[in-house]
């Protein structure tokens, strides 16, 4: 589950050749994304995504090849067999286009409008219309299912909860990556912080407490980071003292601490693990390389300007593109 590429799909315009809009492809690249991976990679069965759109599978694979001719989703090459099927794998181009729905509105509006503020004149009798979007509308669904996007804010910046459950799975990765599901994390994870009552702080710290010290990690034998919730396997790494925090958040990256200082405190301990824990360093342009241009765009939007101030720069490695901080 990724909320950037369910937030970048309901920001898209999908528009055919003619012009003219086209909901069904609208509606199938929105529900695809709610499957997306971090990198904006997804694969869907075309049968369960006719349900999940309620339409025929025959205006599903219309849709699919829509947003193909859009360029808004772009076979990989690779693909996932399910129930005797093949299905394509296919990436979301997430660094392109328009980030969120309210980046839409303000570039359409100051397209259509200009930023002096002077109001435009135009032909007589004719009125203009606001940019349209759904992002609106509440959505259709009885999953009973958290909506994925509440949590996020209108600047795309998560909230603590979204980081501590994204630390976690991340924590859990690092030694079980195959015990890791992001979807029935979330699930577990609201379940027992309604049950038990702690923080996501404290939810946080034993997953961390666990994953450093249960022997069973060490014997390949990890549970699932879900069912581990689901079971309150996490009451064994509580303290009866006051809940530590995360590990120090200069010691999860190899680069100069001052990055990670500034990065935990624009954006808490967690984004250090998100973002720079696969980050490199080049000290010659004093420059912060991500992964992705997801994590870099992340970066930016949320500590940019201290990193500006202390003259760092940011850089994605898969674009090659840098975004002075």
């Amino acid at each position: 589950m990724s909320d950037v590429a369910v937030t970048w799909a309901k920001a898209q315009e999908c528009v055919d050749r003619n012009g003219r809009r086209d909901r069904n492809a609208k509606d199938v690249l929105k529900t695809m994304a709610a499957w997306a991976d971090a990198n904006g990679e997804v694969w869907a069965a075309v049968p369960v995504l006719a349900l999940e759109c309620e339409v025929s599978e025959r205006t599903v694979q219309r849709g699919l090849r829509a947003l193909k001719g859009m360029g808004l989703l772009i076979e990989t090459g690779d693909r996932k067999v399910y129930m005797g099927r093949v299905y394509p794998i296919y990436r979301m181009p997430l660094d392109t286009g328009h980030a969120s729905t309210v980046r839409r509105l303000k570039a359409e509006r100051q397209a259509a409008w200009g930023d002096t503020g002077v109001t435009p004149t135009g032909a007589p009798g004719v009125t203009r219309v606001s940019p349209q979007d759904d992002t609106g509308v509440t959505p259709r669904g009885d999953t009973g299912v958290t909506q994925i996007g509440k949590e996020i804010t209108q600047g795309l910046k998560p909230s603590s909860s979204v980081r501590a459950r994204k630390a976690a799975c991340e924590a859990w990765a690092s030694k079980a990556p195959e015990r890791v599901a992001p979807r029935p994390v979330d699930r577990a994870w609201l379940s027992a912080l309604e049950r038990s009552g702690l923080s996501d702080e404290q939810l946080l710290a034993a997953v961390i407490g666990a994953v450093a010290r249960d022997p069973d990690f060490a014997r390949g034998k990890a549970m699932n980071l879900d069912r581990w919730l689901d079971e309150d396997r996490y009451e064994a790494w509580l303290s009866v003292e006051p809940v530590a925090a995360a590990p120090d958040a200069t010691s999860i990256w190899s680069g100069p601490a001052q990055v990670a200082v500034i990065v935990a405190r624009e954006m808490g301990d967690t984004a250090v693990s998100s973002y720079l824990a696969r980050a490199g360093w080049d000290a010659e342009r004093q420059t912060v390389i991500t992964a992705t241009s997801v994590a870099q765009t992340r970066l930016m939007e949320g500590a940019g300007s201290a990193l500006k101030a202390a003259g760092i720069s940011v850089v994605a490695a898969s674009t090659g593109g840098a975004r002075n901080g």
